[in-house]
Order: C-alpha cells, then structure tokens, then sequence
C-alpha cells in the first residue's frame, strides 16, 4: 500500500481512479475453492450489503511552507473530481467525511487514508432494505503504513469516528470444507432489515486476504 506522492495521485481533474488504493471487488468463493477446509487461519464474517461501494480518500501534501490537503471521491471506477449531485458526493457531504479523514491525518500523522464502503437506501438496487434515507457503512479502512486494517480494528477505529462499519456477524470463525457449506452460511437473514441478506464477505483476521459468499436464495429472490 505504500506509495511515494509523486506516484500517489493522477493528474489534475483525471477520472482516473487512484493508483495507491486498490478498488472494491472481492473475489467469489467459487473461484478460489481450495481455500476452503483451512483449519489454520480465523476469519471474521460480515454482512455483504447490496449496493453502490465508494471510495474516500485524503492526502497530505506537505509544501515548502504549508500543508494542503485534497479529498477524493470515487464511485467503483471512477473519481468523481468535482462536486456533484450523485449519491458518492450526497453522502461525503451528509456523513461530513472531508473533515473525518483530515482528522484521521492529524490524529494518526499519515500522509493519506482511505475509506472505503457501500450506500444503501432509496434509489439504489431496488432499496431492499427498505431504508428511509441513504445510508453508508465502511467495509476497508486503510493507512499507507498498515494497509488494510481487519474488520474488529477497524470497526472500534470507524467508530470513533462516528463512521458506520458493515454489519460483522462473527469472529474467530474456521471456513467449511466445501463451496456448498459456505453458500449455506452465507444465507440468512440480514441485519439491516427483515429481508434475506446478499451473503457474506470472509476476511482473515489479519485483515490480509478476504473473498465474497453471495447466498444462492437472494440471487434467487431477487432473480440475479
């Protein structure tokens, strides 16, 4: 994750996503099989929300006789360089999340931090949640000195922040020895709503590596 700054951003006003943050696609569990049936590793599972991931990041840029600071919003692909009427920039500003990122920096000395998360609510993915209003949860935090941080660190740091963090539904969890049992345990029901949830995303908990079990009965439900 680390990154020289002269590497650290695209050019001026580019769409171009940032290099140093990684985008939001976790890998399906029916890809990476032989990960399953490892008796070694503990792994944190948290609700898999259906909806728009975005990403927000700030960077410290340390002048010859000031410090500037510069907030980027992107959708999944894309930053979104201006402000906008789109729900990315709807939520930076509701949930005031330029200034909890500058705070983030001067708390923790980082020349950047990024979050990253997914919005729910009215108008996105048919609003299966029945939400009232949009709402987002964080799923990554990440610092240029530890990475992506795992989900209970992360969790307690968000909070502090008054940052919601993804649903985690347990901890010190060992994976089944089949795809099937982990689709299994990816169905149920979710905590948002009385509605069944998309599935689970598994993180080591280390926070090192992560895939995602999107439940066969949803898929079904929602005819995806």
């Amino acid at each position: 994750m680390q990154c020289s700054m002269q590497c650290v951003l695209p050019k001026k006003e580019s769409t171009e996503f940032p290099s140093f943050i990684s985008k939001t696609d976790e890998a399906r569990i029916q890809n990476i099989p032989n990960i399953l049936g490892d008796k070694d590793t503990r792994w944190v599972y948290t609700e898999k929300l259906d909806g728009q991931s975005g990403t927000y990041a700030m960077v410290k840029h340390k002048r010859l006789f000031r410090t500037t600071y510069e907030f980027i919003v992107c959708s999944r692909n894309l930053r979104l360089f201006k402000p906008d009427n789109s729900n990315y920039w709807q939520i930076a500003k509701e949930y005031n999340i330029e200034k909890k990122l500058r705070d983030i920096l001067n708390d923790t000395g980082a020349e950047w931090v990024a979050i990253q998360g997914e919005i729910v609510g009215p108008g996105i993915q048919k609003n299966k949640y029945r939400l009232e209003e949009k709402k987002f949860y964080v799923f990554n935090f990440i610092l240029p000195h530890s990475g992506r941080w795992d989900s209970l660190a992360a969790l307690e740091f968000c909070a502090s922040y008054d940052l919601h963090f993804v649903p985690i539904l347990s901890s010190g969890n060992m994976l089944p020895d089949t795809v099937d049992e982990m689709l299994k345990i990816a169905t149920g029901k979710s905590i948002l709503a009385d509605t069944l949830r998309e599935g689970l995303v598994c993180r080591s908990e280390d926070g090192a590596f992560s895939f995602k079990a999107v439940s066969p009965d949803f898929l079904l439900k929602w005819d995806e």
